[in-house]
């Protein structure tokens, strides 16, 4: 996304603001609330990279803002090491167990997974109870320094809140380059689909790890600049209860938005300071921490109902700080982008390019593919037809590692690849296209695109946050603009990929796929939903890509298309082979007459 003036002029207008704010309250707000929201804002800002941005919803922050202020602690009181060294020892601890605990926690999916993230709070607060040698066990730890370099001390409220918000407006700008990047685009994908995210050579594990770790690491900062701050820590503010805080905060603002972090920590952390002072006035002394939950609870669900993208959305479009959409200098040439593929026809296998020996998938009693074996040579379309469950589908899935096969092998150019996951085939030059379009709906049409480019580019993670790949990106776009054009979608690549009609969604999934620069296309039904000039030019354009060197595997129930455009065609019943050759020789194949019109027809 690109600011707009006006937003860069809000974001100046923030910093400035923030700048004197503790001019401007002296002796009427206490400081303090303004560093605790920043101390907040640095885990929610975390939050929102992992259960916004990569759909891994946490209830485990607590734990990590917990662990980085024991490091701290630990270390400076119980080993001497310095403040300043023991801060990076905190981020780097947090991220390090958040990236170990990475692989077990995201096997799970959804509530489970919540669960499972629910469960590091529980261990944090028994080790930190129990190893009271380290810990100081319920009581805490007293006397921690304050941060200093040499003779150079941190001390005070206005100190921190000053080294506070430098490290929020630090995460802040290292959290918009990660999601307005490739990484972030993969994450996106991640959220939205895992199988198809995999299909395009995207690793879930991979990035679900990586976002885990970040956003541990900014909670691990946020608890050892906590214990600094105060020079005291018990395992108290680290209660589960406060991961439930964080996840309000996050809601609030508005998962999605790094600055709505802020906001919903602001607004949460202001709220409850002024419920404590008001309602033991009103109510008694006592009566705050019961009213504040049901308070907290209405607010909450009056910002879902009316607003679920959270407060900082309907913000955005009140000021006018919308940001614009994704803009490419130039647009690839439709003959570059359709360019000779390194399948070409040139180096020829003698034994099939893709080579299927033995396939079965059995689900339970249901046998969806059995014993299928088949060879595609380079350059060639291969066509698959069969009746409804046929099993064309699975087999698909199969051979692109959607699925695991119960038995059998799948080659490509010789090399066993029936074991790799999909993201590994994808890599190898598997590219597919789904029976149901499988999209990315909160990506723009152009940037669903550019993520079907994603093995091909190379920015780290760690580059990601530091905006070091703006230049692929410029190219990237240029290259998926060049796609769009080649499916008749350009028009539309500022869109959000969810506002595309049936027929578009099926060629925003070509043009994904044509991305990837694929040895293989699988290709599942893709006239489906098209009208009848579409489907001429899906004819056209498969041609074309065949032309260029691609090997082609269609699946299509429109079996006059399928005619049209393969050079040869299987044809399946029941999971089995039951013809293979030419469309004249298959066409008039007793076999496959009875499978589409019965047996008393044929006979």
């Amino acid at each position: 996304m690109i600011p707009t003036r006006r937003a860069r002029l809000a974001a100046t207008i923030a910093v400035v603001v923030l700048a004197i704010l503790p001019y401007a309250v002296a002796g009427r707000i206490s400081l303090s609330i303004f560093v605790f929201i920043g101390l907040f804002s640095l885990i929610v800002i975390g939050l929102s990279l992992l259960a916004g941005h990569a759909g891994q919803v946490s209830l485990g922050q607590a734990a990590f803002y917990g662990l980085g202020a024991y490091i701290a602690a630990i270390s400076t009181l119980r080993i001497g090491i310095p403040p300043w060294l023991a801060l990076p020892l905190a981020v780097s601890g947090a991220a390090g167990v958040a990236y170990l605990l990475g692989a077990p926690i995201f096997v799970l999916r959804g509530h489970f997974l919540v669960l499972g993230t629910l469960g590091l709070n529980v261990v944090m607060d028994v080790l930190v109870r129990n190893v009271q040698s380290l810990t100081g066990g319920p009581t805490g730890l007293t006397g921690i320094p304050p941060l200093s370099i040499g003779s150079l001390m941190i001390a005070g409220d206005r100190a921190y809140y000053y080294l506070i918000w430098t490290f929020v407006f630090a995460a802040l700008w290292l959290g918009r380059n990660l999601v307005s990047s490739r990484v972030g685009r993969a994450l996106a994908a991640v959220r939205s689909s895992e199988v198809a995210a995999a299909t395009v050579g995207i690793n879930p594990a991979f990035y679900k790890s990586r976002v885990f770790a970040a956003s541990a690491a900014l909670a691990g900062l946020a608890g050892a600049l906590y214990v600094h701050y105060l020079s005291f820590v018990s395992p108290s503010p680290f209660a589960f209860n406060f991961s439930i805080d964080l996840l309000v905060m996050s809601v609030l603002g508005g998962i999605y938005q790094l600055p709505g972090a802020v906001a919903g920590t602001a607004i949460l952390t202001v709220l409850r300071e002024a419920l404590r002072t008001i309602m033991p006035r009103v109510l008694g002394s006592g009566a705050s921490a019961e009213y504040e939950i049901v308070l907290f609870g209405v607010l909450l669900a009056v910002v879902i109902i009316f607003s679920p993208a959270g407060v900082w959305p309907p913000l955005i479009k009140v000021l006018r700080l919308e940001s614009a959409r994704p803009r490419w200098a130039q647009v690839a040439p439709v003959a570059g982008v359709l360019a000779k593929s390194s399948s070409s026809l040139a180096r020829p296998e003698p034994t099939g390019l893709l080579r299927v020996e033995g396939l079965r998938k059995q689900f339970g009693g249901l046998l969806a593919v059995d014993d299928l074996s088949f060879h595609v040579q380079a350059g060639e379309i291969y066509g698959i037809i069969g009746p409804n469950g046929a099993g064309k589908t699975t087999a698909f899935n199969l051979i692109s590692g959607v699925l695991r096969p119960t038995r059998g092998t799948v080659y490509l150019r010789g090399r066993k690849i029936s074991d790799l996951p999909a993201y590994r085939r994808a890599a190898l030059g598997v590219g597919r296209t789904f029976q149901t379009p499988n999209v990315f709906p909160d990506l723009t049409v152009l940037e669903n695109v550019m993520v079907g480019l994603h093995r091909l580019t190379t920015t780290s993670f760690t580059g990601a946050m530091l905006g070091l790949g703006r230049r692929e990106d410029t190219q990237a776009a240029a290259q998926a603009a060049g796609y769009l054009a080649a499916v008749g979608l350009l028009d539309h690549a500022g869109l959000p990929a969810g506002a595309l009609p049936f027929g578009g969604l099926r060629l925003l999934e070509l043009a994904r796929a044509l991305a990837m620069h694929p040895i293989v296309l699988l290709l599942d039904e893709p006239a489906s939903g098209l009208t009848g000039a579409e489907r001429a030019e899906l004819v056209r354009l498969i041609r074309r890509i065949r032309d260029t060197g691609t090997t082609v595997l269609l699946v299509e129930h429109d079996v006059g298309l399928v005619m049209e455009v393969a050079d040869r065609v299987l044809v399946l019943n029941y999971g089995r082979r039951i013809a293979d050759g030419t469309p004249r020789v298959v066409r008039n194949d007793p076999r496959v007459i009875a499978a589409y019109l019965g047996e008393e027809a044929v006979s």
